[in-house]
C-alpha cells in the first residue's frame, strides 16, 4: 500500500490547518524579546520563548479554534540554566584538559536520549487545543535503544541501517503522542525511507563520478560542478524533508483522524533560497518573516481528514475532563535548548 492511499478515504472531510501569524507583527515581539535577553544576560530568554511559541500557537488554527501553549517560564529557565552552567564547565575545565573535553562530549551523547524524552515530555505536556492537553508516554529506556543503540547499528553497518533508523525514530516521536484519552499510531514503511535513500545516493554517486571523471580528463568544468555540489545537496535534503513529512502524516493516525502533508521539494528549495537571500540582505533582521513563511508554508500544506471533528474534540474534552488529569512534578524543567 503506497503513502498516498494510506492517507485519504473519499469520505473523509478535509479540515485545513490555517496560520493568520505576519512578519511585521511578530518582528514586534522578536526584537522586543532579542533586546531584553541581551539586557537581562539571557535570562529573559524563557520568556522570549514562551512569547514566540504562544504566537505560533495561537496563530495556528484548526476549525477557527488556535492551539495553546501553558509552559510555566521558570520551568524553561530552570533548564536554560542546567545548559549554561554545563556549557561553562565545558569551556573552563575543557580548555585545561582535553580529556575531560572529551570526556564531557560522550556524557552529553549518553545523556541525549534522556533529554530527548524530558523536553518532548515538557512540551506536549504544555500544549493544549480546545482545553485538551496532548502528552508524550516514550519511555527512557525505549528512547535509548533507538537513539544509542540504533545509532551504533548504523555506525557500525557503515550507514546501510541509517533508512531503517529514521523510520524508527520517527516512529518513536509520533506513537507515543496521546491527546486527551486517544492515542496516536504511525506505521511507517522501511522500505519507503530506503526507496528515498536509494534515489538521493544515486544522485549525489553520479554528481561525485562525474566530477573524478572531468579531473581525470583535465576537462573544465571541474571546479563549477564541486561547487554545485553545495546546492544539490541542499535540494536533496528539501527532496528527503518533504517526502518523509509527507509520508509520516499519510501513516499516522489518532482513532478515526487521518492526516495529510503535501510538501513539495520545489517549493521548498525555494522557500529556503529566498529565506537565505532575505536574512542576508537585511543581516538577520528578516528573521521573523523568515520564522512566519517557514511556519505559513508548513501548515498550508496540512490537512486534517475526519468527519464530525468538533464531536471527536468535545468527546475528549469530556474524557479529559473527567479523568482530572494534571501536569506532574516530572514536567517542570524544560530540557530542550
Amino acid at each position: 500500500m503506497s503513502e498516498t492511499t494510506l492517507a485519504t478515504h473519499s469520505s473523509d472531510t478535509k479540515n485545513d490547518l490555517v496560520f493568520t501569524g505576519k512578519g511585521g507583527e511578530f518582528f514586534g515581539i522578536w526584537i522586543v524579546n532579542v533586546l531584553l535577553t541581551i539586557c537581562t544576560l539571557g535570562i529573559y530568554s524563557a520568556w522570549a520563548k514562551l512569547r514566540t511559541t504562544n504566537y505560533f500557537y495561537g496563530n495556528t488554527k484548526l476549525r477557527g479554534s488556535p492551539f495553546a501553549y501553558t509552559a510555566n517560564p521558570i520551568a524553561i529557565l530552570k533548564g536554560r540554566i542546567i545548559a549554561f552552567l554545563a556549557f561553562l564547565a565545558y569551556t573552563f575545565l575543557g580548555q585545561s584538559s582535553p580529556e575531560f573535553a572529551v570526556f564531557f562530549l560522550l556524557l552529553l551523547a549518553l545523556l541525549a536520549p534522556f533529554v530527548i524524552v524530558r523536553s518532548l515530555n515538557f512540551r506536549l505536556q504544555n500544549t493544549e487545543y480546545r482545553g485538551v492537553r496532548f502528552k508524550f508516554q516514550g519511555k527512557t529506556g525505549e528512547a535509548y535503544g533507538i537513539f544509542l543503540g540504533g545509532y551504533l547499528l548504523v555506525m557500525l553497518t557503515l550507514g546501510i541501517l541509517f533508512p531503517w533508523w529514521e523510520k524508527r525514530r520517527k516512529e518513536f516521536y509520533v506513537s507515543n503522542v496521546r491527546f486527551g484519552t486517544s492515542e496516536f499510531t504511525c506505521n511507517p514503511e522501511v522500505s519507503f525511507f530506503y526507496k528515498t535513500a536509494g534515489i538521493i545516493f544515486v544522485v549525489f554517486a553520479v554528481l561525485i563520478i562525474g566530477i573524478v571523471f572531468l579531473a581525470s580528463l583535465g576537462a573544465g568544468g571541474v571546479e563549477f560542478m564541486t561547487i554545485m555540489i553545495y546546492p544539490i545537496m541542499g535540494i536533496l535534503a528539501a527532496f528527503w524533508f518533504s517526502r518523509v513529512t509527507n509520508h509520516i502524516f499519510a501513516v499516522s493516525k489518532l482513532d478515526a483522524v487521518r492526516f495529510k502533508s503535501e510538501l513539495e521539494t520545489g517549493q521548498l528549495v525555494g522557500l529556503w533560497v529566498g529565506n537565505l537571500i532575505l536574512l542576508a540582505v537585511t543581516i538577520g533582521l528578516a528573521t521573523p518573516w523568515v520564522m512566519v513563511r517557514n511556519a505559513r508554508y508548513r501548515i498550508s500544506k496540512t490537512t486534517v481528514l475526519a468527519d464530525n471533528l468538533d464531536s471527536f474534540f468535545a468527546e475528549q474534552k469530556d474524557k479529559s475532563s473527567a479523568l482530572g488529569e494534571e501536569i506532574g512534578e516530572a514536567f517542570d524543567i524544560d530540557l530542550a535548548i
